[in-house]
């Protein structure tokens, strides 16, 4: 979550010990620790917080925190190892491996890595992992060798290179592949793990892939995701129904994943074998679907982060029995037998724990005192609630996740008008971009903020105090985060020179690359629509489709349709550094 702020804070190794606690614990200390990932190692249950970049280490058997143990900046993921654990920390772009010995957490590796690495992958022989960084574009193998001590050598083995970017991701088939799931949007990539080689990508009718696990006899895949209609138009009526954004729990066969995925035009081929669970019903939707966690037993668990409650299925093929935890349940986990589940709540900084015979939650642990929330952090809590929207079947984040976007059409009243469906735009750098709106009709964000909560997710009119908190949480997106290094940064500098030349400038004015005013581009819409706010050009590299429609698959297919004048003619060498040159903003 976030990854692109964390790229802002000190990347300096903390000079700090890495084991606190003592006369001053950590737990008792108010701050915000923002919990994020769970895991099981023996009586222990692990809380990653990324806030307070700490590890909660939880008595089992008491239920309550037994210490508190800061591990980095930023947490961006744990994952259990045979004896500790491996955690993520993407301010300082490091994956640290952890040893839990008699009730006291100590950091035995450090390996460095480029980007902001979010999410960890553990092999099913816990031999080797993977990391994502999202922004990068990349997965980074890892062998994990034990060595005298209890310590652990982090060595990396290879980086895998993919065409979107990389969120979660699970180890299948004893090792042989490693499937990675889109952050923002609905793909699929297949690694071979042991070649460090890309496999093929497949293409799903998702966003927002917020769980993925193997089944137990490790012949499939499940994932939890939302589905977008992009010709639905977000009136009361289809938002009260389901019909906009629906929220879905799949099965995947992976033996249909491992067919041919290669279309004839040459694009990733669909997913075409699955199997559909829906979630939530008019008046009681279940938005934003997230963490899964599925037993030897058949237990399933999955986090509505949206509407603050998890789904509890005692057997397969049983019916979910949805229960009330704590605000926006994020991280899941079964404890010994399946007989109780622990729930991560984000922004209660707690753990309910659910007895799931009783299908209720039996006790709520506190991670600490929290302290004071500014203005942006209570907009946080707003841009990830579901219940803004009419019956709670989307958030903000829903389109916008973690403030960039999946990337595909919405039929809303962005543009005044139904039919006329426009690509989700990102968030980056959106308070510096205004006008907003496809058609720059709104002058002020506040405006924009207003209107997407009263006719894109039919909630009721916000309060002024939301609205603001939004707008000051929405202005914390202003940086935009770095892309892959430009490989030939001497094509960046000519590409820039080609844009003065040209006067892109013009419409695309830097720093913010946009201007106020409306341009016809002689691209229509369904009435004829051609007129449009330039959208920002910074972060072009973090977008899969371009144009209003997403009729362009690549910036340079964009540039073909829309040919401006002054590119008619453009020779192919300075159209090469052109697209260098945009795709490093």
């Amino acid at each position: 979550f976030y990854c692109h702020l964390t790229l802002l804070l000190n990347a300096a190794i903390l000079s700090c010990p890495l084991l606190l606690g003592g006369a001053d614990p950590l737990q008792e200390k108010p701050a915000l620790r923002r919990p994020v990932a769970l895991g099981i190692s023996g009586s222990w249950l692990l809380c990653g917080n990324r806030n307070s970049g700490s590890v909660s280490l939880v008595d089992l058997e008491l239920l309550e925190v037994a210490a508190e143990y800061k591990t980095g900046q930023r947490l961006g993921d744990l994952e259990i190892t045979g004896s500790g654990a491996l955690v993520t920390d993407p301010a300082t772009g490091r994956l640290l491996s952890l040893l839990i010995d008699d009730g006291k957490l100590e950091t035995t590796g450090l390996l460095p890595l480029t980007g902001a690495p979010q999410d960890i992958a553990l092999s099913q022989s816990g031999t080797s992992c993977s990391v994502s960084s999202p922004w990068k574009r990349q997965v980074t193998l890892v062998e994990l060798e034990e060595i005298e001590g209890g310590q652990t050598r982090l060595v990396k083995t290879g980086e895998v290179r993919l065409p979107f970017s990389p969120g979660l991701q699970v180890f299948c088939r004893n090792d042989t592949l490693l499937v990675v799931a889109d952050a923002f949007g609905g793909n699929l990539a297949l690694v071979d793990p042991q070649k460090g080689k890309l496999l093929g990508t497949r293409v799903l009718e998702a966003h927002g892939i917020r769980g993925l696990v193997a089944s137990r006899d490790g012949e499939s895949l499940h994932l939890s995701h939302q589905r977008i209609e992009s010709s639905v138009p977000t009136t009361r009526n289809r938002v009260f129904w389901g019909q906009v954004i629906s929220n879905i729990l799949r099965s995947i066969s992976i033996d249909h994943l491992l067919q041919d995925g290669t279309a004839r035009d040459g694009r990733p081929r669909a997913v075409a074998h699955w199997s559909l669970y829906p979630f939530g019903t008019p008046s009681k939707a279940a938005g934003d679907p997230g963490a899964l966690a599925m037993g030897q037993r058949g237990t399933t668990l999955v986090a509505f982060g949206g509407v603050d409650r998890i789904g509890l299925r005692p057997k397969p093929n049983h019916v979910f029995e949805e229960i009330e935890v704590g605000d926006r349940p994020i991280a899941v986990v079964l404890g010994p037998q399946e007989r109780y589940g622990y729930v991560a709540n984000f922004f209660d900084d707690s753990i309910s724990v659910v007895d799931t015979t009783e299908a209720e939650v039996v006790r709520t642990i506190s991670l600490g005192p929290e302290r004071k929330l500014s203005r942006a952090e209570e907009g946080e809590k707003l841009f990830y609630d579901a219940k803004l929207s009419l019956d709670g079947w989307y958030s903000c984040h829903s389109c916008h996740l973690d403030g960039h976007t999946h990337g595909q059409l919405n039929d809303n009243l962005g543009d005044d008008t139904f039919g006329t469906p426009k690509r989700v735009p990102s968030l980056l750098d959106t308070s510096n971009t205004g006008p907003w709106g496809w058609i720059g009709n709104r002058t002020t964000l506040w405006e924009q903020v207003e209107k997407s909560i009263e006719t894109t997710m039919r909630g009721k009119k916000p309060e002024a105090a939301s609205v603001e908190a939004l707008v000051a949480y929405l202005e914390l997106f202003d940086s935009v985060p770095a892309g892959s290094p430009g490989k030939n940064t001497a094509a960046v500098d000519r590409g820039r020179l080609v844009f003065e030349r040209l006067k892109c400038g013009k419409c695309h004015r830097p720093p913010s690359y946009t201007t106020a005013g409306t341009y016809d581009v002689g691209l229509q819409d369904e009435t004829g629509q051609s007129s449009y706010n330039p959208p920002s050009l910074k972060g072009l590299q973090h977008r899969s489709r371009f144009l209003h429609d997403n009729r362009a698959e690549t910036l340079a297919r964009a540039l073909e349709l829309h040919r401006p004048a002054s590119t008619r003619d453009l020779p192919a060498k300075d159209l090469s550094d052109l697209l260098s040159f945009l795709l490093s903003l």
